[in-house]
This record gives C-alpha cells, sequence and structure tokens, in this order.
C-alpha cells in the first residue's frame, strides 16, 4: 500500500509509556503488598453438604489439612469450607486480619472457645456491603481462643490470608480506590470517545467495540469487587456479576472480533469457531441464571479459549490482507499475556504485589487503545478505497457525458431533419385532402345525384386503400415520434443531471441506454423511413384521383359523437371488404336495440377492423377451404337485476387455430406477434388495448388451441353515454 503512514504507531506509544508511568506511579505509592506482623498457618475442613455447624468444627479437628503458600489456592468448590487461622497469638492488638479476595460471595468469621461460639463476623460479595471490598476482622480478645471462618464462594477460592497493621489496611483500601478510579477514569475517556466515533461514523465496528470497552471494565470492577456499588442490593447479582460480566465481555468481543476482521471475507470458515465460541458465553449466562454458578463461571473460563483463537485469526486475516488485523492481533497478544501473568500470580508463581496487581488493567488498558487505534487506521483505510473508487467513478461519468452528448447531438439532428420530412408530407396530405374535399362539396351540389351517387361510390373504393394506408402509416409514424422524443428527453435528462453533478446522474445515464435499447432506436429509423415513403406514395396517388369521397363513418378525430356500434361495426366489415369476406365467411348478429354511444368514431372503426382482420388471419392458420373459415361478430346488451342495460358488448368470434395461456397474457404487448417476420408488426392489438382504455372499455379473451377464440369488448354505458365524462 503506498501513501503516507497515518501516526498511530507514535501516539500509542507515547500513550502506553504514559500508561505505564502512571500506574507505575500508583504501584510505587501503595509500597508492596501489605507488611505481614508474622506468618499465619491455615488450616482446611471441607464441609460438602453445608451443613456443619460452628459448635461441631472442634470435633472434627483430625479432618483438617494444613494449607501451603501466602495464597492457597483451592479451585472451584461447590461445598463450604471451614479455615482455621492460627499464628496470630502475640500480635498486637490494632493488627488485623485480612483477606484479599473482593470476589468470594460469603464469608464468616467465628470466634470459639472449645464449642462456644463467642462472636461471628459476616462479610464477602453476597453480603454486598462496599465497605468490605477488602474483607478485614479483628483479632481475638483471648490468645486461647479459636479463629475460624467459614467460606463459600462460586468462583476459585483463592486465599490470601495476611496478618496486617490497622493502619496498612486503611492505606492499602485508599491506594486501591485511588487506582480502580484512575483505571476508570481511563476506560470512560475511551468509552466516551468510541461512542462519539460511533455515532459520527456510523460503523458498525464502533458499536459492537463500544461494548466491548463496557464490559471489559465492569469486568475489571467485578475482580475488585467495586461491581457491589452497582448492584450489590441484589444478592443473585453479587454472587453471579463477576460470570455475567465475563460472559458479556466475551459475547462482545467476539461479535467486534467478526466484524473488525471481516471473517465473512477474508476467513470465512472461521465463522463456524466464533459461532461456537459464542454459544460458549451464552451457555454461561444461561447456567448462570439456572442455579448453577459454578458450571457457568467454568463455562466464561472455557470461552476464554477465544483469546488464542483469536490471535490466529487475526494473524491469518493480516496475511490475507487485511492489514488492520495487524493492530488486532498485537492487543490480543498483550491481552493474553495480561491474562497469563494474573494466573501466575494467582497460583503463586509470581509474587504477590502491588506492581503484578497492575498486569491486567494495565493489559486491558492497552488493548483497549490499541483496538480504539486500529478502528481508527481501518476508517482510514476504507475512506482512501472511497477515494479511489470516487475518483475513478468520476472519470466515467465523464466519458459518459462525453459520449451523451455526441449521440445527443446526431439524435437531435436526425429527429430535425425527419420533422422536416414529415411537416412536409403532412403539407401535401392536407393539399390533396383539401382538394378532395373540394371536390366532394361540388359533387353533392350537382344536379345529377344519380350519376354523381354512382361516381362518388367508385371514387370511395378507389380511395379506400390508399386513405386507409396513409392514415395506419401516420398513425405508426406519429408513435415512432413519440418514442424517438422518449428517446431523445431521456438522454437530454442524463446530460442534464451529469452536467449539474446532480445525484442519481449515472442511473438517468443508464436508463437513457436502456430506453434506446428497449425502444430499439434501430428499427423505429428504419420503420420511420419506410413509413414516410409510405406515406408520400398514398398522398401522390390520392392526389390524382379526381372525383368525389364517400365518406366512411363519422372521421371527427378526438371529438366524442354519438354513434350506433351496430353501424360501426357493418361499416367496418363493408370497408375491409376483399380483406374479410373473400377470405372467410362472415356472420353478423347487430339488433337495432342497442343504445347510441358517444364515442371517437373513426378509433372505433380501427379498433373493430383489427380485431375482425386477426380473426380472418387465424382461420387461415386452420382451415385451407375459405368456407370452413368462420368468424362471427355479434353486439349485445348487459342488463342489470332491475332489467336495464348498463353495457354494450362486442363479441368477435373465430374457428381459427387459437392461442395458448403464455400467448394470452403477452397479446397486448408492443412488438409482440406470432406472425412470420414481415407480416406483422405486433402494434396492432397494443393500439387496440390504447383506444379502449382511452373509452373506459375493457377487452377480455377466451380462447382454446385448436378451437379458436373470442374477443369480448365492453362499454359500460354510464361512462360512454355522457359526452362531459373523462373517456368523452
Amino acid at each position: 500500500m503506498t501513501g503516507t503512514r497515518p501516526p498511530y504507531g507514535r501516539v500509542w506509544v507515547w500513550t502506553v509509556s504514559a500508561l505505564l508511568l502512571g500506574f507505575a506511579f500508583t504501584g510505587c505509592s501503595t509500597g508492596e503488598s501489605p507488611r505481614n506482623v508474622d506468618a499465619l498457618t491455615l488450616e482446611a475442613l471441607n464441609d460438602p453438604d453445608g451443613s456443619l455447624r460452628a459448635e461441631e468444627v472442634h470435633l472434627r479437628l483430625a479432618a483438617l489439612d494444613t494449607l501451603d503458600g501466602e495464597r492457597p489456592n483451592l479451585g472451584s468448590l461447590s461445598d463450604a469450607v471451614w479455615i482455621r487461622v492460627s499464628g496470630w497469638q502475640g500480635a498486637p492488638r490494632q493488627a488485623r486480619i485480612v483477606l484479599d479476595n473482593p470476589t468470594i460471595d460469603s464469608i464468616e468469621a467465628v470466634v470459639m472457645d472449645g464449642p462456644r461460639v463467642l462472636m461471628r463476623t459476616p462479610s464477602g460479595a453476597a453480603f454486598g456491603r462496599t465497605e468490605d471490598l477488602i474483607p478485614t476482622f479483628s483479632l481475638p480478645l483471648n490468645e486461647a481462643h479459636d479463629l475460624w471462618f467459614r467460606i463459600r464462594s462460586t468462583k476459585p477460592l483463592v486465599l490470601p490470608f495476611t496478618l496486617t497493621q490497622e493502619q496498612r489496611v486503611e492505606s492499602l483500601r485508599d491506594n486501591r480506590n485511588l487506582a480502580v478510579a484512575l483505571y476508570t477514569g481511563i476506560v470512560l475517556a475511551i468509552l466516551i470517545y468510541n461512542c462519539f466515533l460511533a455515532f459520527s461514523t456510523g460503523q458498525q465496528a464502533y458499536f459492537s467495540y463500544v461494548l466491548v470497552v463496557l464490559t471489559v471494565g465492569l469486568v475489571q470492577w467485578g475482580f475488585n469487587g467495586y461491581d457491589r456499588l452497582i448492584w450489590g442490593h441484589v444478592p443473585w447479582l453479587a454472587r453471579n456479576g463477576l460470570t455475567m460480566t465475563g460472559a458479556a465481555s466475551g459475547l462482545a468481543a467476539l461479535t467486534f472480533a467478526r466484524e473488525f476482521l471481516e471473517v465473512r471475507r477474508y476467513t470465512p470458515g472461521w465463522n463456524r469457531v466464533i459461532n461456537g465460541l459464542l454459544m460458549v458465553y451464552a451457555s454461561a449466562m444461561v447456567a448462570a441464571a439456572a442455579g448453577f454458578p459454578i458450571v457457568a463461571y467454568n463455562l466464561v473460563n472455557l470461552g476464554a479459549l477465544s483469546a488464542p483463537a483469536m490471535l490466529a485469526l487475526s494473524l491469518i486475516s493480516w496475511r490475507r490482507g487485511n492489514s488492520p488485523a495487524l493492530w488486532f492481533f498485537v492487543a490480543w497478544l498483550i491481552f493474553l499475556i495480561a491474562v497469563t501473568m494474573q494466573a501466575l500470580r494467582d497460583f503463586g508463581v509470581l509474587a504477590f504485589t502491588q506492581f503484578t496487581a497492575l498486569f491486567l488493567p494495565v493489559g486491558t488498558v492497552l488493548e483497549m487503545l490499541l483496538l480504539s487505534f486500529a478502528l481508527g487506521d481501518r476508517i482510514n483505510l476504507l475512506k482512501r478505497s472511497s477515494d479511489a473508487a470516487n475518483a475513478k467513478a468520476l472519470a466515467v461519468s465523464l466519458e459518459n457525458e462525453r459520449i451523451v452528448k455526441q449521440q445527443n447531438a446526431e439524435l437531435e439532428e436526425r429527429v430535425a431533419r425527419r420533422t422536416k420530412d414529415l411537416a412536409t408530407a403532412n403539407s401535401d396530405l392536407s393539399r390533396t385532402l383539401g382538394e378532395l374535399q373540394g371536390a366532394q362539396d361540388q359533387l353533392i351540389q350537382t344536379e345529377k345525384l344519380a350519376s354523381l351517387g354512382q361516381m362518388t361510390a367508385g371514387i370511395a373504393h378507389e380511395l379506400n386503400n390508399p386513405i386507409n394506408y396513409v392514415q395506419s402509416n401516420a398513425t405508426s409514424l406519429r408513435r415512432d415520434l413519440e418514442e424517438l422524443i422518449e428517446i431523445v428527453d431521456a438522454h437530454v435528462d442524463a446530460l442534464a443531471a451529469l452536467v449539474e453533478g446532480a445525484s442519481g446522474a449515472d442511473d438517468l445515464a443508464e436508463a437513457a441506454r436502456q430506453k434506446a435499447r428497449q425502444l430499439d432506436l434501430s428499427f423505429l429509423k428504419e420503420e420511420s423511413r419506410q413509413l414516410i415513403a409510405g406515406i408520400l406514395e398514398g398522398a401522390d396517388r390520392t392526389a390524382r384521383i379526381v372525383g368525389g369521397l364517400r365518406v366512411f363513418g363519422r372521421m371527427d378525430g378526438d371529438k366524442p359523437v354519438e354513434a350506433s356500434l351496430s353501424d360501426l361495426l357493418e361499416a367496418s366489415i363493408t370497408v375491409l371488404g376483399d380483406r374479410a369476406r373473400s377470405r372467410a365467411r362472415i356472420e353478423v348478429d347487430l339488433p337495432e336495440d342497442v343504445p347510441a354511444l358517444y364515442c371517437q368514431s373513426g378509433k372505433l372503426s380501427q379498433v373493430f377492423m383489427n380485431i375482425i382482420v386477426n380473426a380472418v388471419q387465424a382461420t387461415e392458420g386452420r382451415w385451407s377451404d375459405a368456407e370452413e373459415r368462420l368468424v362471427r361478430v355479434e353486439l349485445d346488451r348487459a342488463l342489470d337485476g332491475d332489467g336495464k342495460a348498463h353495457s354494450v358488448i362486442v363479441r368477435v368470434r373465430d374457428n381459427g387455430i387459437g392461442m395458448d395461456e403464455e400467448t394470452q397474457q403477452r397479446l397486448f404487448d408492443p412488438f409482440f406477434t406470432t406472425k412470420e417476420i414481415g407480416k406483422g408488426t405486433g402494434l396492432g392489438l397494443s393500439i387496440v388495448k390504447g383506444i379502449l382504455d382511452d373509452h373506459g372499455a375493457d377487452i377480455r379473451v377466451e380462447s382454446e388451441m385448436g378451437e379458436g377464440t373470442t374477443f369480448v369488448l365492453t362499454f359500460p354505458l354510464d361512462i360512454m353515454s355522457n359526452p362531459n365524462s373523462e373517456a368523452a
């Protein structure tokens, strides 16, 4: 990786040095461990079921076992243990016996005179008294008395009994409070700093790391008994708080490790290991809640295997290219060393001094600081990667902008040229139609009505094909121009967004390209040329026609007129002429009592002709003999419960080849056709659907392969009979 190396190395070195000096100063100020006035002798007596009373312990003296070492470690026991302490005789009255283990659940000091109990002094976490963070006991008044301690604990039973001067006890408490306060202040500073970064950056790793700092700090409080300040009034938490915070700390640390080391990306196989360790910690919490505190504590210790596992995981992740993983490796290595030193101290391998007591808190603080720096380094890496990606995206965007500008200029030039050609063609067609209209008006005024009527019929027959051809081409050309304009508008919008640097500009550019591909720009260009050529040919042919024109229907454009669907259907079949009747038998059932509708008669005629022609073509695909081909056109009314017509229904049935389910679903899609190439554009039924939607009408298709097809068109009278309705 190139670029300037972040200055985290020097930062953490100076920070670590400052912490070491601070803790060293604290350790020096507290001095060595409390000075013993004299050595004590400890003898242990197990009480498996916890039923042994103080009055009975003198009867079990033969079962006493002498404990060796200054810090005897009895391990995890579910039994109660009676400890007889001797060797205090001859000590000054102000001396005190100190049991420097704040994690013990309950301690009861009992002064005995033979079988008689002279005094009981309870202490320990179960009693929740914050003044007993360092359990301290006065000496018996009579040196002939026996001093016993009844002890129970769900954690490893370490017994660092010492005989200490009274003033040293107070000094020890003050120094420990100072050390814990210093540790708490550092943890709070790290916690607040990372909370700020978590909410500022929104990075998930920071949020999980905040939980790590919080739970690790609570665990250290628990080791020193200060968790009683939080939940000492709840006996269950007072006994199980250290186990629960230890399990929570493991869960938080593993969750953070999975997020920070990007396990799913770099080391996916390790995800199972992390899940297994998470289950161990979760089981510890369940065991504690179910009343198995020793099992819970041992499960937490088993979960400590996550430390070497995370070391291996971070090293593998670093070797696979995750550079921040090296920070994680160093942090966890320091933490593991600190935990190891703490364990050696508890088992008596290392001397029990205030300096060795600093290993674990210093190790956890160093771990927190290094992981904080690691998170900062990770954020910097993400930022550099993001900057590189943004630069690359900007270069691509500029290139796309250049391409779009070039294509847009070419497209505008083509559209302008075609628009000019279309305007010329439309002008010629309008002039020709005007001349034809004038000729028709003159024929109507002539006195020779019979002759002129026959001439008009002939002219109408001659003009039928070219006019329909011109009208069809003009309609299709208008649709093509609208789609071309859509493409142009899409590219213009994308270009404007790119120039302004608006968000989503790339999406607009991609949408413009998709629009060009979706509407098939090449096809539109070629079809437009053909349509313009067809319009010019039809206009030229129409201009040469001399005579009159028999008006087919009322072609009033978009203006709604009152029209009879029966008349429109008859006119449509008549206009089709040889295209229909010579190729199939057409039967009609058109009652006269069907109500008229307000509609665009010309467009509905186009709908009927399109459906009838399709029906005829469908019969040709099944029958070779025209007499066997049948198309039936029916007109009917739909009545409500009162016998009043509420809609008009048109049915066009054929005995053609029919359609499968897939074809029926795509029937009205633009450009979808089942005809051979060159025999259909796939736009006819799409246009039909659009016209019917404009009229508020519904179209339904009933078809079966090999049986035929029925188109059912329903026109609601409550809409179509109102000339001021939206459909009108």
